[in-house]
């Protein structure tokens, strides 16, 4: 695997999808189901940020939208719908997140095709999402999720001192302070899902039954 980061385009490609994604949630009446994944104390922030503090949040050198890259059974899940599905086909959600959900995807199968690396540095995806991502068509997987209206997420929205720290200093008029807990945010982003893992793997480990072994007989006995 390439484990060479993401290049100066890649990070404009992040910054674009955060604006879209906090004017999105920052909507008053758009992105209320979006809104309501987050802490009743947190949401009115959302809501409450200015222009300045969108883009200054927005340089995040991670995507603040998820696509539940982490979910592997919802992703496996819809893979095995219906193939004959309609990729035009209408879904209740608000149409704006649904070609931001489009956009998103797109740019992580692009980028999966040459660097699954660096997708997983800026969404915390798991390799194996990266290699369902690379080994598929960007016209099915578009298909695939056209008409789902429960695909795009905040990130880690039900982590109140994640949000907190990037509502907070984050947003901060000072470059360095504002860097300082954009990468903090991301080394907890990426600490969690690598611990999630980690614990999976582990709670497997639990259940494999050792092999039984028995010391072999010495020869000559009866």
């Amino acid at each position: 695997m390439d484990f060479s980061g993401p290049q100066k385009a890649e990070f404009n490609n992040v910054q674009s999808l955060n604006q879209a994604f906090l004017n999105s949630l920052r909507t008053p009446s758009e992105a209320i189901g979006l809104r309501q994944a987050f802490s009743p104390k947190l949401r009115p922030m959302v809501e409450g940020l200015t222009d300045l503090q969108a883009r200054r949040l927005s340089e995040a050198p991670f995507l603040l939208l998820s696509l539940r890259e982490q979910d592997d059974g919802y992703w496996s899940a819809l893979f095995a719908d219906d193939p004959n599905g309609d990729l035009f086909a209408l879904a209740s959600s608000d149409g704006r997140d649904r070609h931001l959900a489009a956009a998103a995807l797109g740019f992580l199968w692009q980028l999966a095709q040459h660097n699954p690396y660096a997708v997983r540095l800026i969404s915390g995806a798991t390799i194996k999402w990266c290699d369902r991502l690379a080994n598929c068509t960007l016209l099915r997987l578009l298909k695939r999720t056209a008409d789902r209206t429960d695909l795009l997420r905040p990130r880690l929205s039900d982590n109140f001192e994640f949000w907190r720290k990037l509502l907070g200093p984050g947003l901060s008029s000072e470059p360095g302070i504002r860097a300082a807990a954009h990468l903090s945010a991301l080394q907890s982003m990426l600490t969690i899902d690598r611990a999630a893992q980690y614990r999976d793997v582990r709670a497997a480990a639990c259940k494999i039954q050792p092999p039984a072994f028995r010391v072999a007989e010495k020869p000559g006995r009866s």
